[in-house]
């Protein structure tokens, strides 16, 4: 009950509290379904299935493995990458999507090597979240209107996957773990900067080419993107083998 109050709760709170009128409304809904697609169609399977190899190859309260530390990393990398490579409501929609990817896998590795006792911790300390979300979508509506409630799910899932990252972060790992897990949340450098670059040229563009042409704001919008996307394929051509690999595998099992 505490998950679906956190995840759909802000629905909750726009119904009984008013905090939007009819049209703020519609927009929101509008742009949180399309914001939702990415995580029912791309990161939903990813995240049962890595709760799955989880909880079948790590044992609880054992430190973790190379082979579990790896695969946590890559996974990490890779929901990074792809929440990182979108008007001021849909760019608040992009950052919590990105959010959104890293918290799933996080709450995967952290579920499947709980103990208990550990998970009963767990759930108390989503009572405090519940609190969280609840004031934090009061004070971010009233401040900035729909955005405000994309601004809450982003506390959310950020107040979340810190909850995850300390408990990853305090797991002994075994000697042949050569890479620490929690890595794989830090994009590459050539990635952050061609982050950065696109974002600014992207500012630009849209300051000085937009206003008179659009077909042109877009077509630095796609260049921009196109390079960020070079970047990272670039940057992890062991992750995409990786991924290659494991694909191969399950298409041969199957």
């Amino acid at each position: 009950m505490l998950k679906q109050l956190l995840t759909e709760g802000e629905r909750y709170l726009m119904t009984a509290f008013h905090l939007l009128d009819f049209s703020e409304q519609g927009l929101y809904d509008v742009v949180a379904n399309l914001g939702s697609l990415a995580a029912r169609f791309l990161f939903q399977p990813v995240e049962k299935n890595a709760y799955v190899y989880f909880s079948r190859t790590v044992e609880r309260g054992k430190p973790v493995s190379a082979a579990a530390g790896r695969v946590l990393h890559d996974l990490l990398r890779a929901m990074s990458l792809l929440g990182l490579v979108a008007v001021t409501l849909l760019r608040a929609q992009c950052a919590y999507v990105l959010l959104l990817a890293v918290n799933g896998v996080l709450e995967c590795y952290t579920f499947a090597v709980m103990r208990q006792e550990q998970i009963n911790g767990y759930n108390r300390k989503m009572v405090l979240l519940s609190v969280i979300f609840v004031i934090s979508t009061g004070i971010f509506t009233r401040l900035f209107g729909g955005v405000g409630f994309i601004l809450a799910n982003c506390v959310n899932m950020l107040t979340r996957i810190y909850v995850c990252y300390r408990f990853v972060a305090g797991l002994p790992l075994e000697p042949a773990v050569s890479v620490p897990p929690l890595l794989g949340l830090r994009p590459p450098p050539a990635v952050a900067a061609a982050l950065v670059t696109a974002g600014l040229l992207a500012a630009g563009s849209e300051s000085w080419l937009y206003p008179s042409s659009a077909a042109a704001h877009v077509a630095v919008g796609a260049l921009c993107g196109a390079a960020v996307v070079a970047a990272a394929v670039y940057s992890e051509l062991r992750l995409l083998q990786a991924v290659r690999e494991r694909v191969g595998d399950k298409l041969k099992r199957s």
